[in-house]
């Protein structure tokens, strides 16, 4: 079965739904673009693609990380 992967980022402080090597979006928030990348897949399903979202998160700063822990 064919596979078709869709990511969810932040590209330039906005959020984007990612498919090969092509863009969508702005979407409002990380919840619209997975809402959006979502129906993406279930789409691509039912046309017999085995379908992913792969959400990538902003990674948090270091300094942040450490205040979290303290």
């Amino acid at each position: 079965m064919p596979q078709v992967t869709y990511t969810v980022e932040q590209v330039d402080g906005v959020w984007t739904v990612g498919l090969n090597d092509k863009r969508f979006g702005p979407y409002s928030g990380l919840e619209a673009a997975v809402a959006a990348a979502s129906k993406a897949a279930h789409k691509a399903e039912a046309q017999g693609y085995e379908a992913f979202v792969v959400i990538e998160t902003p990674a948090e700063p270091a300094a942040a990380a450490e205040q979290h822990a303290a």
